[in-house]
């Protein structure tokens, strides 16, 4: 809507004026019109009576004729009654008037040829009229009033009710544009605030508001989306940081391997082979770390398939069977005491699962064992991967899931992104990673997954 005023002061000031004026307007004419229905009303009450009067005294009426007011004998009684009271009392007969005696009319007035109430305008003048036939001569008797007066008081009514009108809206104009301008400062402060954010600034940007609630509300939920959004930042351009870092070295190495291979065709055939070799770890090193990444990125966006029931003792199975052939040098033990199932997405469960053997047969002892344990309790699922290798110091476990994130003690070459791929999926599950020490010295990792619903009545009714 484009013929609405673009700022919220001047919206406001224009709603009120306008409810202001419709409700004073509205209330005005009410009034108005209850004065011009009371006035109406006592003139056809004041006629009925002249009726009746004049019923009793046609007679009388009839002998005196017509003598306009200020003619013939104004001792007369009916005379009397109606001289300067702007009414008339006119007998009828035969369509014709026979006698009358009142206000004399600026203009000739219509002869009633029915009975009951009328309103006449005739030149410029209103009168109001009341007809009644006599039972005794067939005869009708009109009697007449001057309502000008009473068109002029609600033409006059009417004037003050605009005159009102007017005033009160533009009293409520300049109230309401004053009182709009101390309840919007609050927002003023947080358009200030809005415009001074900086992203290289720490701290919430916006000022704290107290009052009104409102407002109040809106400052802090600003400000928790703005700590959000620095906090996801400033992750975001480690994460970047991290990635370059991490891509940056091997790239390095590629590059010189490649340009020690072109400066020496005749390079000996076993430094060839090694130079070869050396270039496929590399190139299989940026592969799983741009894999990783691209996961993880996913993960970040929630770009995720439906969730769809997944047997976890089917998906080990698989796994260490996998895993055993990717290290062969490693013993993995299965202990699975439950079919457990989860909702969820069997891509990401396996990559977990998967990272979690690979991080135990690399970290671990050479030649070790893995053990790898599936229990289920209380609605949750539980998957232990523990290895018999130097362990990581309590103080350093919960900081081991952020990305690009080694140990002190690890002796083999990774990316650093295993365990926090573990740590990310665990949370598009609605679970949760924990790190410990295993009884054999080394790491246990355990990934808790809230386990299907259909799951729980079937342990709780299994016979003991």
């Amino acid at each position: 809507m484009t013929w609405l005023p673009r700022s919220l002061r001047s919206r406001i000031t224009a709603a009120v004026v306008l409810l202001v004026t419709v409700v004073v307007a509205l209330a005005g004419l009410v009034i108005v019109a209850r004065i011009d229905h009371r006035d109406r009303t006592d003139v056809d009450r004041q006629l009925a009576a002249r009726v009746e009067k004049g019923d009793q005294d046609a007679d009388k009426l009839r002998d005196q004729g017509d003598h306009p007011s200020g003619d013939g004998d104004d001792s007369d009684d009916y005379g009397g009654l109606l001289a300067g009271s702007q009414s008339l009392v006119r007998l009828v007969s035969g369509g014709k008037v026979i006698a009358q005696h009142g206000e004399t009319p600026t203009a000739p007035l219509p002869v009633p040829t029915r009975d009951g109430y009328r309103t006449i305008d005739t030149d410029g003048q209103t009168w109001r009229s009341l007809t009644r036939s006599l039972s005794t001569t067939g005869e009708r008797l009109e009697v007449l009033q001057d309502i000008d007066p009473i068109e002029r008081r609600l033409a006059d009514n009417t004037a003050i009710v605009a005159a009102v009108t007017l005033l009160a809206a533009l009293a409520t104009a300049g109230g309401v544009w004053l009182l709009t301008r101390i309840i919007l400062q609050p927002l003023e402060r947080l358009r200030t605030g809005a415009l001074a954010i900086s992203a290289d600034t720490a701290g919430p940007q916006l000022p704290a508001v107290t009052r009104p609630q409102e407002v109040a509300d809106l400052s802090h939920a600003l400000n928790s989306m703005l700590d959000q959004l620095r906090v996801s930042m400033d992750s975001t351009r480690r994460f970047t940081a991290d990635a370059g870092h991490e891509l940056r070295t091997p790239l390095t190495s590629l590059g010189v391997t490649l340009e020690t291979l072109q400066r020496n065709p005749d390079l000996p055939a076993p430094q060839r082979a090694r130079a070869l070799e050396a270039m496929s770890a590399e190139h299989r090193r940026i592969t799983a770390l741009l894999t990783g990444l691209q996961t993880l990125a996913r993960g970040d966006a929630h770009a995720l398939p439906e969730r769809t029931p997944v047997v976890l003792s089917e998906l080990l199975d698989e796994a260490v069977a996998h895993a055993a052939h990717r290290h062969p040098t490693t013993t993995y033990r299965l202990t699975a005491n439950s079919p457990a199932t989860v909702d969820g997405w069997p891509v990401g469960l396996r990559l977990a699962v998967d990272n979690l053997l690979d991080n135990a047969a690399l970290h671990g002892r050479p030649e070790g064992t893995v053990d790898v344990r599936l229990t289920q309790d209380s609605g949750t699922v539980r998957i232990t991967v523990g290895d018999d290798g130097p362990g990581i110091p309590a103080d350093q476990q919960q900081s081991m899931k952020a990305r690009f994130t080694r140990g002190t003690r690890t002796r083999s070459p990774g990316s650093g992104l295993g365990l926090a791929l573990v740590d990310q999926q665990a949370h598009l599950h609605h679970g949760t990673l924990r790190l410990g020490t295993a009884p054999t010295g080394g790491l246990e990792a355990t990934l808790s997954l809230p386990s299907t619903p259909e799951e729980e009545p079937r342990e709780r009714t299994a016979p003991d």
